[in-house]
């Protein structure tokens, strides 16, 4: 698929210190806590980033099974999905000898209350998965830039 630069959307969020292990972030606006569970010396106040990963990649594949659903005229009546992840605290070794920090391993099951085909949610799913910016990002590197200034 050819870039088109004239449809480049950029998103934007800015994340901001508040004290101890609480982190404002805002996107449009919209305002959450990040911060890190009481075994972790944090407060609780909010999930971690890599909890608050998993729950955008959750709802991006929901978002992407209802557009998908409705593409295909396809009728949901419920839908639902459990991800979980799997991390290695202090990092790991993948493949190609390079330390990561990230997650190892990614699973997600999504709940499909339906009265359709097996075989329709199947291409519901196959499509969902297409579309699906989060997927996307998750199965495949992304170009990530960097720099700092200071205050």
């Amino acid at each position: 698929m050819e870039e088109n630069k004239t449809m480049i959307k950029t998103l934007k969020a800015q994340a901001k210190w508040i004290q101890g292990t609480k982190i404002e972030s805002e996107t449009r606006g919209l305002k959450i806590i990040i911060d890190k569970p009481l075994e972790e010396n944090g407060t609780n106040l909010g999930p971690k980033p890599s909890e608050l990963s998993l729950e955008a990649l959750g709802g991006c594949i929901l978002f992407a099974y209802l557009y998908a659903a409705e593409k295909l005229k396809v009728d949901i009546e419920d839908l639902k999905v459990d991800l979980e992840g799997d991390v290695v605290p202090g990092g790991w070794i993948d493949e190609q000898n390079i330390e990561r920090a990230g997650f190892k391993q990614v699973r997600f099951i999504v709940q499909v209350k339906t009265n359709d085909s097996k075989e329709n949610i199947e291409q519901v799913h196959q499509l969902a998965q297409k579309v699906s910016p989060m997927f996307d990002n998750f199965s495949h590197s992304v170009k990530l830039e960097g720099t700092f200034s200071i205050l």
